[in-house]
């Protein structure tokens, strides 16, 4: 929680216990707040998010087009339903917002490879998934994937 005492934005004295309804700028008082009522105000505009440009979607190796791998089953699945970590990182807007943009991606490995180095709360959460799962955090998806078909290694 925020530690820091708002000074009323009309008398610039006083410890601000309010904020206005229309534009949040902190108050003290009720004649400090008419007197911020004589000028109308506005509601802050948003600050708009950055715009992720995506680039074009590499064409799709052979290996990964032929059969559908189930890469978790249902009591990998559960474990990550179940646990309270996971479930406090959704709480996160930011994350969820991240994981529907990867989702539904034309391109979503350049997202994902983007949000692993841009976004610690995105590693953190995967990082737990690994975990849960029982893989190495330190293997790329693709290796797992070619893991997972016997294509590659086994760390």
């Amino acid at each position: 929680m925020d530690k820091t005492k708002k000074i009323c934005f009309i008398c610039n004295t006083n410890e601000s216990k309010y904020k206005c309804p229309t534009c949040t700028q902190p108050y003290c008082s009720l004649v400090c707040y008419k007197k911020h009522k004589e000028i109308p105000c506005e509601k802050p505009a948003p600050i708009p998010e950055p715009e992720i440009i995506v680039p074009p979607v590499e064409a799709v190796p052979d290996y990964l087009k032929e059969e559908s791998v189930a890469l978790l089953n249902q009591e990998q699945l559960e474990r990550i339903s179940q646990s309270g970590a996971i479930k406090d990182m959704l709480k996160h807007e930011s994350l969820r917002r991240l994981i529907k943009l990867i989702d539904s991606s034309e391109n979503p490995e350049y997202l994902l490879d983007k949000a692993r180095t841009d976004n610690q709360l995105f590693v953190q959460f995967s990082e737990e998934i690994l975990a849960i799962i029982e893989r190495d955090p330190g293997v790329t998806g693709r290796e797992q994937v070619l893991e997972a078909m016997g294509m590659g290694p086994k760390a």
